[in-house]
């Protein structure tokens, strides 16, 4: 009973304020991506298993009551200069792997690879937002004796913040996406190489503290 209530309060905390706060960050990514379907799956999919795999992470911290790790990961701005570095290192990313799949040597158009790796760091540090919710499913496993539930908790609030967010990010906003560069195809390269910079940008924004996720 204990795992179904917690995934029905990460299911909830997935479809909503996770859902709103991620969007700056993605939808720049999936937009340089052409914004399709599975495009979209190669980022969403290292993305949701570095989020998972983070609150399986914080919950054995909580189980294991590390004093040291709690406060590096309750520290908001190292946890933002982490994330908006790695926000900027994607953007460039996309910057140079557009600009390579545009050249006059490139005879077929390449696809925007991020790094499977670095992805799934974002996804990790995503994870790190010390919420309601998140506490909740921490304060769960520091009161447990067994190392196996504390894994339990971790993984099922993982599953349940990501479902419905990879749904939506997956689904509704990469057709979203897609159509608008349908109807602005006139635009679509420009469409396709504003996103990088929109990227770097919200990474400093990240870093400076003026967006938190």
């Amino acid at each position: 009973m204990t795992l179904l209530s917690l995934f029905l309060v990460a299911l909830s905390y997935g479809a909503t304020a996770c859902m709103l706060t991620c969007m700056p960050l993605l939808s720049p990514i999936l937009l340089a991506n052409s914004a399709t379907r599975q495009q979209s799956l190669k980022v969403l999919l290292p993305i949701s298993l570095g989020r998972i795999s983070g609150y399986i992470v914080l919950s054995l911290i909580a189980f294991a009551g590390s004093s040291l790790l709690k406060n590096i990961i309750a520290d908001k701005t190292l946890i933002g200069y982490l994330l908006g570095a790695l926000t900027i290192f994607l953007a460039g990313r996309l910057w140079f792997s557009l600009k390579a799949g545009s050249s006059c040597c490139s005879s077929t158009p390449q696809q925007t690879p991020q790094g499977n790796f670095a992805l799934f760091f974002t996804g990790l540090l995503l994870s790190m937002s010390l919420c309601a919710p998140v506490i909740t499913m921490m304060t769960l496993s520091a009161a447990t004796h067994s190392i196996g539930w504390a894994i339990s908790y971790g993984a099922v609030f993982g599953l349940g913040a990501t479902l419905l967010w990879f749904l939506f990010f997956s689904v509704v906003l990469t057709a979203i996406l897609k159509e608008s560069l349908v109807h602005l195809s006139r635009y679509r390269g420009f469409l396709q190489h504003a996103a990088p910079i929109l990227l770097a940008g919200i990474g400093i924004a990240i870093i400076k503290g003026w967006i938190y996720l």
